[in-house]
């Protein structure tokens, strides 16, 4: 399960819209932040947490996969904030 980082991260979207920034840098953004996510959820950290001896292994065809599923979630996550903020700050800025 995705931890505070997921929702700590949905300030850089809204950030970006406030300031005018390009969507290019909210997308780069989202995929930085599914890495990081991935990166903090790895097996090897979950590892720890189980029985001595327990080996979890994933091959690198499902974790390229579940890193294209997590950083579509985040995209698709950022694009909503990003465009809410973007139409609620030209309605208070340029009204």
């Amino acid at each position: 399960m995705l931890g505070m980082e997921a929702w700590v991260s949905l300030f850089g979207p809204a950030y970006f819209a406030y300031a005018g920034i390009t969507v290019p840098f909210m997308v780069t953004w989202a995929i930085a932040c599914a890495a990081l996510a991935l990166w903090n959820n790895r097996e090897s950290r979950r590892q720890a947490r189980q029985a001595p001896g327990a080996v979890v292994f994933r091959s690198w065809r499902v974790s390229i996969g579940m890193f294209v599923l997590v950083a579509a979630g985040y995209i698709a996550a950022h694009s909503a904030v990003y465009l809410a903020v973007r139409h609620f700050a030209r309605m208070w800025l340029w009204d």
